[in-house]
């Protein structure tokens, strides 16, 4: 398919999009202590770490001016920019919010407005040992639930399909579903379901492949992310362009006008 950037996003388009770019930092106050704005670009050796670019190297964007001393990508995932702050560091927990511009190639299967070629992602990360971060991921999933609800969006956490850090091949979509280590809040636009927001459990991969441990032992960690871009779609076509039927626990984001 041939993809084309909206160029005629509405007023009230732009206003929810400011919107939700305020709302999380305040949504989630009390579960952060840090606040990361990355930068655009990522470096190939934190990609590699990740092990990002073996298991999705068909979402990569390289810039084109590639070199052997410092090869460069486009950010495909915001919480990637985390885990090399964090490596070889011996800490008891850690938790930052993160908004980061991303892109992925994914193919070139891309379809508005829901799979944009380039896309604001927020993501929630929090590090800490496995009891710790079972009950903080718990207690997200509530929250969320609970903010959903209330903002009329009617759908349900589901066990995801699609591959997450364990990579493609059936065993790990497998292992990824058993131990239910991705779960998605899907939505219904007519006959389309759209993922609102994720939850991703990691266990102990990324402070293994990143060194990041306390008294020696490996931290769980997990990330809560949101597609902003996607959600301000959704979030438009449900409460409509009149400001005045928007939550007013939301609405007071929005510059009215």
């Amino acid at each position: 398919m041939n993809y084309e950037l909206d160029t005629d996003l509405s007023q009230e388009w732009m206003s929810l999009f400011e919107a939700w770019l305020l709302f999380f930092p305040n949504f989630l106050k009390n579960h952060y202590e840090e606040r990361i704005h990355p930068r655009l670009l990522i470096p190939e050796k934190t990609l590699k770490k990740a092990k990002y670019l073996d298991h999705f190297p068909q979402n990569v964007f390289a810039t084109a001016n590639q070199s052997d001393i410092l090869p460069q990508f486009i950010t495909p995932a915001a919480c990637l920019h985390v885990y090399p702050r964090l490596g070889n560091k011996k800490i008891n927990h850690f938790s930052a919010l993160i908004t980061a511009h991303c892109a992925r190639f994914e193919n070139g299967k891309w379809k508005s407005p829901y799979r944009l070629q380039d896309f604001h992602m927020t993501e929630l990360v929090i590090f800490g040992d496995e009891k710790t971060v079972n009950k903080k991921r718990q207690d997200i999933q509530v929250l969320l639930e609970k903010a959903f609800t209330e903002f009329g969006f009617k759908g349900n956490f589901e066990n995801a399909t699609d591959a997450f850090f364990l990579g493609q091949d059936d065993g790990a979509k497998v292992m990824q579903q058993l131990k239910k280590l991705k779960q998605e809040y899907v939505v219904r636009d007519g006959k389309q379901s759209v993922a609102i927001a994720s939850i991703n459990s990691h266990e102990e991969f990324f402070s293994k492949h990143f060194n990041i441990k306390t008294k020696g032992v490996l931290l769980h960690s997990f990330c809560t992310a949101f597609g902003v871009e996607r959600l301000t779609s959704y979030s438009l076509k449900i409460w409509g362009k009149d400001k005045s039927n928007w939550p007013p626990k939301f609405k007071k984001y929005a510059k009215i006008s």
